[in-house]
């Protein structure tokens, strides 16, 4: 919620803090840095050399200088926005602009100063803490300085005598009693370097720098008095003085002024305004309205300091009283009768006033005219109204109020007297007269008024009307008759224009072109942007009387072409704070209509406008337009205003957690706030502001604990952590299966109740026994919590193996056989011939299986061999049956020689006399039963009995073989 402010106003109360420690200065140079520090002044010393400061955010030192150490290397303590945040430093130009982070050129020799471009206020304070980060590593001539001024006087070195030798980012923070109760303190940063040849090193840095004060109400109270009011009583609605005193100077404030009830309490106290005390102002005097509806005895005021800090509250008054006094309302002078002739009937007619005293809501202020003769008592006519329960008394500075309306048609006369009365109220106010009215013959534009935007180049034209002879035709018009418009201003109906806007020559009732020029050329004629009278009149008319016509208001509204500027007191608040923002241009006859964010727009009617951000944190935007005589001109851009608080240190985050847990505590983040946390016990992880990561690995009680600075204030705040021990889950091992196959999966551990199994981050089970089976090789992971919700997890691999399929083939020479080798040794083995060994022997061409149960494999191998008889390149094979009968059956007739592989044969068969019958080399004999001997021995039978043969042959692999027996010969 944001609330605003003018001298009448009201705003929270609050509560004395009999110490209050809050920011004075802050600067981390990144955000909305806008040179806060002026750099490479001379300062304490030379100005000398190529080794100067500048503000970025480099680090890199680019190969030729070393990089800066990141700001997340520290000795302790959080740089906001690390490790690469904006810093200040110290760089070489010369190597600029590829190499700009914190380094410097050993042989050139420089000095140069870094100091705040305007100092803060100390008045009152105490405890003054100036801290920042910086690395340095220099060397023993090359170092950084601090330095502090007060009050505009010379610089002092404070601090280390020298900055070096620091590579990694370190906090520093200086305290001196000689930095309280100034007006104007400033902090430096010098940096100093010989031509002494060396090594480059880091340079100066520095960054995240925050001045802190403490006021003590304990110690060192300022009291604020008040130390007369007047008047005593006081009407409601008018002014009270009130005279204040500090006990002691403090620095610039906004100070609100507190309304007690009639009793003289503050428990709901009505804010009455709020103003500016300058530092080293102790005394003075405000005034105040009282509010209407205040009546009683024993009101007292009181006087808070509300912002910037410290807050303060003031001591009551002593009571006083405030009357309701009696209304009153005084009628003015009309500005329309101001001039010398009557005023005309239905002419436009602006009755002001001034009132005092209270009015209701709803109040209506009437302007009444008398009769002929002077009188309300009997009859009058209403002129006009105006709603408002606003007073108007010239006591309090206010201008007269205003009653507008149309002069009623009724006789002419000179004895016409006006007065203005109000409803609740009921109140008469005193009367104005005598006034004279006529009947007019011109009436401008039907008795309806004008109004015209217009912009600084661009004017506007428009058609007015204009008729003769409202009420007779008595008058008469010359043929070279002009009627011309005349503008009439509205302080003192002074002409203020004549025929420069519009005329036309006739007699007649007709119609003028109004042309209104752009607003350079209409001050040119020396008008301007307002509300004017206007009427149509007669150059020429018979009577004289009938040559001015009636009034009507030309409104002309001209805001600016360029939008105003919106120029805020300060950027970044505190929560609670009333700041303002200044409006420029201004124009004092124009309006200024606001608008938060998209929020509803608001006109206020002062500058610059007061903002109470009381229940206001975040961003709060802000953009104006003029509206000048109700004519808008351009919004301006949004302005931001940063709100922060007081930081909020309540840590966010489990209080009882288990062992292995990694756990982010947190705290509400604000800017430029400055955190520093504290854990006993645990690890921290990672750290980032406002939060931290904490693995918690032992049992046990302890605490983890936030400080948090920034410019509203302070806090410190802590939580207690127990760790509990975490019962695992057991290691479940890893399984192997066959596709198609399940397996039962089993986490059940004792104390843990809960458990969920995952694949691929989906649950796909919720108990401890999962039975699965997976079509491809999958990961599990199974999550489970104990009695004590403790979490713990293990992963699970089931590996699926497949079927494999392996073939082999194997040959033999006919009359021969082969071996069968499956592999895989140390298997099972299942032939399809029953065997169960890893070889075995076959002599059957055809298709032999095995299967294969490896040791190492969850599936079987099915492994298949073809076998082939084979005669090519193989030895020859020779048979000879032992009998044969030639007795021409056709059945056994000749001596048939089986063979295979054969190449060359000789057959020869001898009788048992030794004498050779038969002798052969004819291989078509082989395997032929119609060749070979028939039994015959030079054409004739042999007899039956027994025969000796030889055969010898080679066969198809060389090898040669000879067979030798006996045959019969059967008849």
């Amino acid at each position: 919620m944001v609330k605003l402010y003018t001298a009448l106003l009201f705003i929270s109360c609050f509560q004395i803090v009999s110490a209050q420690t809050f920011q004075l200065f802050t600067e981390d140079f990144d955000l909305d840095y806008a040179g806060s520090f002026t750099i490479n002044s001379a300062g304490p010393g030379d100005s000398i050399g190529t080794n100067k400061w500048i503000v970025n955010d480099s680090y890199d030192g680019a190969f030729e200088y070393p990089n800066t150490t990141p700001q997340d290397s520290v000795v302790g303590g959080t740089i906001g926005l690390a490790p690469f945040s904006t810093y200040l430093h110290i760089h070489d130009v010369e190597a600029a602009p590829l190499v700009t982070n914190a380094s410097y050129n050993p042989s050139s020799a420089s000095d140069y100063f870094a100091e705040m471009a305007a100092g803060f206020c100390t008045l009152g304070l105490t405890d003054i803490e100036f801290t920042f980060f910086y690395v340095c590593e220099g060397s023993a001539s090359a170092y950084g300085q601090v330095y502090y001024s007060t009050d505009g006087g010379p610089w002092t070195a404070v601090g280390e005598p020298i900055y070096n030798d620091q590579h990694l980012w370190k906090y520093e923070v200086i305290t001196d009693p000689v930095f309280e109760n100034h007006e104007d303190l400033r902090f430096g940063f010098r940096w100093v370097n010989n031509d002494a040849a060396g090594d480059p090193t880091i340079s100066f840095g520095i960054d995240d720098i925050i001045v802190v004060g403490t006021y003590d109400a304990a110690l060192s109270p300022v009291d604020l008095t008040i130390d007369f009011i007047f008047p005593d009583p006081v009407c409601a609605l008018s002014t009270l003085i009130i005279g204040w005193s500090l006990s002691d100077p403090l620095c610039d404030g906004i100070y609100e002024i507190e309304l007690s009830d009639a009793a003289g309490s503050f428990t709901f106290a009505d804010g009455l305004g709020v103003f500016t005390v300058l530092a080293l102002d102790t005394t003075g005097a405000v005034a105040v309205i009282i509010p209407g509806y205040a009546e009683g005895e024993c009101y007292k005021v009181r006087i808070n300091r509300v912002s910037p800090l410290p807050s303060i509250t003031g001591e009551a008054s002593i009571c006083f009283e405030v009357q309701d006094c009696p209304n009153t309302i005084s009628t003015l002078q009309p500005v329309v009768t101001f001039d010398s002739n009557a005023v005309c009937i239905n002419s436009v007619i602006d009755v002001p006033f001034y009132s005092t005293g209270v009015y209701d809501p709803g109040n209506v202020y009437e302007a009444q005219l008398s009769d002929s003769t002077g009188s309300f008592l009997t009859s009058y006519s209403v002129i006009g109204t105006f709603t408002s329960s606003a007073t108007y008394d010239p006591a309090l500075g206010s201008p007269p109020g205003s009653v507008s309306g149309i002069v009623p048609t009724v006789p002419p006369g000179c004895e016409y007297r006006i007065r203005v009365v109000s409803s609740s109220p009921g109140t008469t106010g005193t009367e104005y007269g005598t006034v004279c009215i006529q009947e007019c013959d011109i009436e401008t534009n039907d008795i309806t008024d004008i109004y015209l935007c217009i912009s600084e180049e661009v004017g506007d034209t428009i058609t007015i009307l204009y008729d003769v002879h409202v009420f007779d035709d008595i008058a008469e018009y010359c043929e070279d008759n002009i009627f011309t418009v005349e503008v009439l201003d509205p302080i003192f109906f002074m002409q203020a224009s004549i025929d420069d806007l519009g005329f036309t020559v006739d007699t007649e009732s007709g119609t003028i072109e109004l042309m209104i020029p752009g607003y350079f050329d209409l001050l040119a004629l020396g008008l301007d942007a307002g509300i004017w009278y206007l009427r149509i009149n007669a150059t020429c008319a018979d009577p004289y009387e009938n040559s001015l016509g009636t009034l009507i208001h030309l409104t002309i509204g001209a805001p600016a072409d360029n939008a105003p500027a919106l120029i805020p007191e300060d950027t970044l608040l505190c929560e609670g704070a009333v700041s303002s923002v200044l409006v420029d241009p201004y124009n004092m006859n124009s309006d200024y209509q606001f608008q938060f964010g998209t929020g509803t727009p608001f006109i206020w009617p002062y500058n610059p406008i007061f903002i109470d951000f009381t229940g206001a944190t975040g961003d709060v935007t802000l953009r104006v337009r003029e509206i000048n005589f109700g004519c808008p001109g351009p919004w301006s851009p949004y302005i931001t205003i940063h709100v922060i608080d007081v930081p909020v240190v309540t840590i966010a985050g489990p209080p009882k957690v288990c062992t292995g847990d990694t756990i982010t505590y947190s705290v509400p983040y604000f800017l430029t706030t400055y955190y520093d946390w504290t854990v006993t016990g645990g690890t921290v992880t990672d750290t980032a502001n406002s939060e931290i990561d904490v693995v918690w690995d032992e049992t046990g009680e302890y605490t983890i604990s936030i400080y948090a600075l920034n410019e509203c204030g302070s806090g410190t705040g802590s939580k207690n952590i127990e760790v509990i021990e975490t019962t695992q889950i057991i290691d479940i091992p890893d399984e192997i299966i066959c596709v198609g196959e399940e397996v039962a999966l089993n986490a059940n551990t004792e104390g843990i109740e809960d458990y969920v199994w995952y694949v691929d981050s989906l649950p796909v089970w919720a108990d401890f026994y999962f039975a699965t089976s997976p079509d491809s090789t999958t990961t599990y992971v199974v999550f489970a919590e104990d009695n004590e919700g403790c979490p713990s997890r293990d992963t699970v691999t089931v590996t699926v193996d497949y079927p494999a399929f392996e073939s082999d083939s194997a040959e033999y020479c006919i009359s021969s056989n082969t071996t069968l080798d499956a592999g895989h040794p140390g298997s099972l083995y299942y032939w399809s011939t029953g065997e169960t060994s890893q070889i075995i022997t076959v002599h059957i061409a055809g298709n032999y299986t095995v299967y294969i149960d490896p040791p190492d494999k969850e599936c079987v191998i099915t492994k298949s061999f073809i076998v082939n008889e084979i005669i090519e390149g193989c030895p020859p094979v020779i048979h000879i049956p032992n009998a044969f009968s030639p007795n021409g059956d056709g059945i056994n007739d000749f001596t048939m020689i089986i063979g295979v592989a054969v190449n060359t044969i000789d057959l020869k068969i001898y009788n048992r006399w030794g004498e050779l019958v038969y002798q052969t080399n004819d291989l078509n004999i082989l395997n032929n039963s119609g060749l070979g001997w028939d039994g015959k021995y030079q054409g004739e039978n042999q007899p039956m009995g027994t025969y000796a043969y030889t055969i010898s042959a080679i066969g198809a692999d060389g090898s040669a073989v000879t067979r030798q027996g006996n045959i019969t010969l059967v008849r």
